[in-house]
């Protein structure tokens, strides 16, 4: 190999890493980040994961803390530097992810092919890299695609992969996703002649070891079907688990990755294992099934594209050592350590731009008393539980802690729908904080005549006329 190429390969590794430091401490505006930084601080106060929290007061079933580490590892870490920790985990969550996809993509790649393919599947999964606990599941997920992988070259079996689906299961629950993919790759394997294959019997054994290592989390068996419950709602109201959007760069990164890796499979032909295509066809699926689930495909398709490009270049990929691997991870140190720096700075202090400033509007809230209950956005939810846990909101972003029937309730009162004052009358609110421009803050003020006490750029809170 020429040393050009070799520069290349190292730039494009460089230029990638660059690439996820940025994205990890460019600001961003994320509804979730708030609720689960007030859930890990009850979690550190309480050492409860399962129970009726203090702020949830009309909600009609507990709550279950899936992403319980995280969120604790969050709280501490905000406790003890303050908010800019959590811009600082999100940017070693996302050159983590970085890192695994090289690592993933130098499988069947040289570093020029695999750094191309880590950027882009992390421009295809970035509207997802936001400060949240499925930042971890990205990271897991990779790993295990990474473990699967060599275990199709080399028919060893990886049983470190139970005590990282146990991890996976105090941390978010798209585990049920890793487990997915261990059975896909698994069949394949099972169908291969006896020397080219584990023993079928351990093949067996390990994946049922990593569906039965998450019944002992914490958390228990329950632990296997609250996702479930989650979904429930959360399909009907939430818009990233609706079909992905084809109207943004992410798609069109996701879906340009996996095209071009058919296109090259086609205009360059070659033996590849049937496996891959099965890959290839479960990561578009997934890619086009659910947005919240782009990421993963983008991990799916990654080392596809990479091959693939490596295949186009005409010549074969460098060899890997130690000697690099030595150098990705001081990389990913130094990284991690200018990302503190940089969140540490005026960048991070003002990288969350959701809600906005609400110094007005939050002084008002303060003066309120305990308890007081409080019309909200929907989104704003997370915010006033993280700033003001006193106080009550009708509702909040952990949907799977209200009926069905409620939230429906809830929606035509936000859209001002027939039967939209029962609602009003059931929770009976004290105050609304809702968004200026909302239908809701249209129809308080004009037709039962609250007043606004208070504003910002996007909020406003309102109380009924004094009698």
């Amino acid at each position: 190999m020429s040393s050009i190429s070799a520069r290349l390969g190292q730039a494009a590794f460089a230029g990638g890493l660059l690439v996820a430091l940025a994205w990890g401490t460019a600001p961003f505006a994320e509804v979730d980040s708030w609720w689960h930084l007030r859930e890990g601080e009850h979690i550190l106060q309480t050492w409860s994961l399962v129970g009726t929290d203090p702020w949830a007061s009309c909600a009609d079933r507990p709550y279950v803390a899936t992403q319980w580490l995280p969120e604790a590892v969050a709280a501490w870490l905000v406790g003890a530097v303050g908010l800019w920790g959590v811009v600082w985990l999100r940017a070693v969550a996302v050159i983590a992810l970085y890192l695994v996809l090289y690592v993933l993509t130098r499988q069947p790649a040289g570093r020029l092919p695999a750094s191309l393919a880590s950027a882009v599947a992390v421009l295809g999964a970035g509207a997802s890299l936001n400060p949240r606990p499925q930042l971890v599941s990205f990271v897991l997920f990779a790993v295990v695609y990474l473990a699967w992988w060599r275990t199709m070259k080399d028919h060893r079996l990886r049983w470190w992969l139970v005590p990282v689906f146990w991890l996976w299961g105090c941390c978010h629950p798209l585990w049920m996703f890793g487990l997915l993919l261990g059975a896909v790759m698994s069949v394949f394997l099972a169908v291969r002649p006896r020397d080219h294959r584990p023993d079928r019997r351990n093949l067996v054994a390990l994946n049922v070891a990593c569906a039965a290592v998450l019944a002992i989390t914490p958390l228990g068996p329950r632990l296997l079907t609250v996702p479930f419950d989650v979904a429930g709602n959360a399909a009907w109201i939430a818009e990233e688990w609706r079909a992905t959007p084809l109207n943004n760069v992410f798609a069109f990164a996701t879906l340009g990755l996996f095209l071009v890796t058919a296109l090259l499979w086609v205009r360059r032909p070659q033996a590849r294992p049937p496996w891959q295509y099965a890959v290839l066809a479960l990561g578009l699926g997934m890619a086009l099934w659910m947005w919240r689930l782009v990421p993963l495909a983008c991990i799916l398709g990654a080392p596809l594209f990479a091959s693939a490009l490596q295949h186009a270049l005409g010549r074969p990929a460098e060899l890997r050592g130690r000697r690099e691997w030595r150098v990705v991870a001081l990389a990913g140190l130094v990284a991690a350590l200018v990302a503190a720096g940089t969140a540490a700075g005026p960048k991070g202090a003002a990288a969350q731009t959701y809600p906005g400033r609400m110094d007005g509007v939050s002084a008002r809230l303060d003066a309120l008393p305990a308890g007081t209950v409080v019309l909200n956005d929907f989104g704003v939810s997370g915010w006033l539980l993280w700033e003001h846990p006193d106080l009550h909101p009708v509702v909040d972003l952990r949907v799977e802690i209200y009926s069905a029937e409620y939230l429906r309730s809830f929606i035509r009162t936000e859209q001002v729908r027939p039967g939209w004052q029962d609602f009003i009358a059931r929770v009976q609110p004290d105050v609304a904080l809702v968004a200026r421009d909302s239908a809701l803050g249209d129809a308080l003020v004009h037709r039962l005549g609250w007043r606004p006490v208070a504003s910002s750029k996007d909020f406003v809170l309102l109380a009924p006329d004094s009698p």
